[in-house]
């Protein structure tokens, strides 16, 4: 068998370049070979099948690894990383690809890729009540299984196909208020680290790496094995949905003002959120009541419905917990490909966290909705069709937002009261001028509400923000362990994206 070849190694980057010098075909040649040696299953610039695996899911980044590998097993992943390290390339690990930022190919060209696909293994443990899950698993794979082995579940999001980096940043969904984020779940981990060793790291064992990827896990190693806590799903769930045609800026700031004063004491059953969708001031209130009634969801909400408009159109009713996450899904199934995924979308996004401590003030709301009713009608029918999601995140007895969790984990926001994700795709697919105009449209909508002690959620990475803002916006306060943790653990940056931690200097 020949060594392997560099056909394509002087294909100038995409994008911005890296902190590392440019390209050196002969330490590329080196670097190929040690893959070679460690037989690491590795594909080219070059390779038939590189476009399709290098490609990335927000198609707005375009960017070219050096190579991609695919491991089959957590020595080739060793491999790949000792490596990288030996010949001075950074390394990204791609769980599912849906990263916002396309933080899994690196977030900027040329660095080297490890696809994890061929890890989405997901068994349960009946005598731990623990999931065993690879690094590569999809979400609605993931919820398929545990409810077919054992009617089990996890707090997670609402996308079928998002990978495991949803979990090492955070992971929210609609029954995390109740249960927790998806990060909150995971017992233990089985982790490459920047010297390309195996470890597994847990709350009294490697507890401080374990700390850090609980919540920032791209900056300091590849997880190929999560073992999550799981519940008992509940099967009686109520399902509801309320849309509203607000007559004015005013009616519909009165709305969510109501909502926001009853969403501060809400139990944490219920699951919560506000959606506009393109269409000025137009909104929905929606989610789902876990374990519950319709007679006990209607006792808790029907004093907040009197405060509200009336509704143009109302759902509820009760399902189990499959029919609800499929709902949510907006999907007639849960499982998707576990290997060869290739869906793509043109999008940019951005998000604001606010504070329980510092509920929005009404003035925030008025500029907010006026924005919404002066700009977002625009911006859609000019190829930006657009949404707004506002979920509840704290409020009553979340179970999101106990402080102790901050030294459980380095997710930042504990103090949470809603997470807005400002979302746009680019129905034109990508152009200079649509760039442009979807960048300024949701900067300029998150600017109208944003205050100066309000944060953002890494999961909806924005590549706009520099890395210093990145960091302080992500993290918060955690920011600085954080640094003394990647210092012991990668002080060379081995793991490194244009927003992920600095070791402290």
């Amino acid at each position: 068998m020949v060594r392997i070849s560099i056909l394509l190694g002087l294909v100038p980057l995409l994008v911005s370049a890296s902190p590392v010098p440019g390209p050196d075909p002969a330490k590329d040649q080196l670097f190929f070979n040690c893959l070679y040696d460690g037989d690491v299953p590795t594909v080219l610039q070059s390779s038939a099948n590189f476009g399709q695996l290098a490609s990335a899911y927000n198609l707005r980044l375009q960017i070219k690894p050096k190579v991609v590998t695919i491991p089959t097993s957590t020595t080739h992943v060793s491999n790949t990383v000792k490596c990288a390290k030996k010949y001075g390339f950074q390394v990204s690990a791609r769980g599912g690809g849906h990263s916002y930022s396309a933080q899994g190919l690196g977030g900027i060209s040329d660095k080297v890729v490890i696809d994890l696909q061929n890890f989405h293994d997901v068994k349960y443990d009946s005598k731990t009540q623990l999931a065993e899950v690879g690094g590569g698993a999809r979400l609605g794979n993931i919820a398929r299984k545990l409810y077919d082995q054992a009617k089990r579940g996890i707090p997670h999001g609402t996308c079928p196909a998002v990978g495991m980096g949803h979990p090492s940043l955070g992971g929210f969904g609609i029954s995390s208020r109740n249960w927790g984020l998806m990060v909150d779940q995971i017992v233990q981990v089985q982790v490459v680290t920047a010297d390309g060793s195996l470890k597994i790291a847990k709350k009294n064992y490697n507890g401080d790496l374990f700390w850090a990827l609980k919540g920032a896990g791209p900056s300091f190693g590849i997880i190929t094995k999560f073992w999550f806590k799981t519940y008992a799903v509940p099967e009686s769930i109520v399902n509801y949905s309320y849309r509203f045609q607000p007559g004015s800026v005013a009616q519909a700031v009165d709305a969510f003002m109501n909502i926001q004063t009853f969403a501060r004491t809400a139990p944490k059953e219920l699951g919560l959120g506000v959606s506009l969708w393109g269409s000025g001031v137009n909104f929905e209130l929606s989610g789902a009541y876990y374990g519950k009634t319709q007679a006990q969801f209607n006792a808790l909400f029907q004093p907040l419905l009197k405060k509200l408009p009336a509704p143009t159109s109302t759902t509820l009713d009760t399902r189990g917990w499959i029919d609800t996450l499929l709902r949510f899904a907006g999907s007639g199934t849960l499982s998707v490909p576990e290997t060869g995924y290739n869906e793509h979308t043109t999008l940019y996004a951005k998000s604001l966290v606010t504070s329980n401590k510092a509920p929005i003030e009404r003035k925030g709301m008025e500029n907010f909705f006026n924005y919404a009713a002066q700009q977002g009608p625009g911006a859609a029918n000019q190829g930006l069709p657009w949404f707004v999601i506002i979920n509840l995140y704290g409020g009553g007895n979340s179970a999101i937002t106990n402080p102790a969790l901050l030294n459980e984990s380095s997710y930042g926001h504990r103090d949470t009261l809603w997470n807005f994700q400002f979302y746009t795709t680019m129905s034109n697919g990508f152009s200079p001028a649509g760039n442009t105009a979807a960048i300024n449209f949701l900067s300029g909508f998150d600017k109208v509400v944003r205050r100066s002690g309000d944060f953002s959620y890494v999961n909806y990475a924005d590549p706009t923000y520099t890395r210093s803002q990145a960091q302080k916006l992500y993290y918060g306060k955690q920011l600085t362990r954080l640094s003394l943790v990647k210092k012991k653990w990668d002080k060379n940056q081995v793991f490194w994206y244009p927003q992920s931690i600095d070791p402290a200097r």
